[in-house]
């Protein structure tokens, strides 16, 4: 069973407590391989190392990447003790790299030292709070520094113009969500930097449309 904690691309959908365990526990039941989607969710991202650990629960393997090299390529995999190596089981093109490895570890540091996924859920939920007070904005969901939130037809130009007036880049999925997913060493004041210059941009497709 592959499962992302919260769907990345799909919209930053949150994988319901009770519906992990359940998988879990059925997997348990019935051999089968829980195969938790990290990529995105992973790597401190919503305030814990894992979104799963949300659920109390521990995959067999956990996919990473992304938020592993801070932007240098580099991706890995953990696998429960469980689970045998054998010989000839992985094989890589790339594997092994000795520089990716140190942007790894280099990571790592950096997350314990400035104590990274706490500046995440602290400053995710001042986000979060904020996008929910603006009334245009709906279904406001996610963890940590990992949120969606829909956008009405009649703001679907909000991120065009974010980016184009603002300089400030989100992402998206579709019809109408933005999606955003920043550096987890976002200050406080780049957050609200980012929920004023939201109500600009909301307050000019309204005043444009009438």
């Amino acid at each position: 069973m592959i499962i992302e904690g919260i769907q990345g691309v799909g919209g930053i959908n949150v994988a319901d407590v009770n519906f992990l365990k359940k998988i879990r526990s059925l997997c348990d039941e019935y051999g089968g391989v829980y195969i938790a989607d990290s990529v995105q969710c992973g790597y401190g991202r919503t305030g814990k190392f894992f979104s799963h650990d949300f659920a109390g629960v521990n995959a067999d393997i956990y996919t990473m990447a992304k938020g592993m090299g801070n932007g240098f390529p580099v991706a890995g995999i953990i696998i429960a003790p469980h689970i045998k190596p054998k010989h000839f089981q992985l094989g890589t093109t790339f594997g092994g790299n000795h520089l990716a490895c140190a942007a790894a570890l280099a990571v790592l540091e950096v997350l314990e030292e400035e104590k990274l996924m706490g500046n995440a859920t602290l400053v995710g939920k001042y986000l979060r709070d904020e996008l929910e007070a603006i009334s245009e904005l709906k279904n406001v969901r996610g963890r940590g520094l990992m949120i969606g939130f829909d956008v009405p037809e009649e703001l679907k130009d909000l991120k065009k113009n974010l980016l184009w007036n603002q300089k400030i880049f989100t992402g998206e999925a579709k019809p109408n969500v933005i999606r955003l997913l920043p550096s987890l060493a976002l200050k406080k004041r780049d957050a609200e930097q980012f929920i004023d210059s939201i109500k600009e941009e909301i307050a000019l497709l309204q005043e444009t449309a009438s």
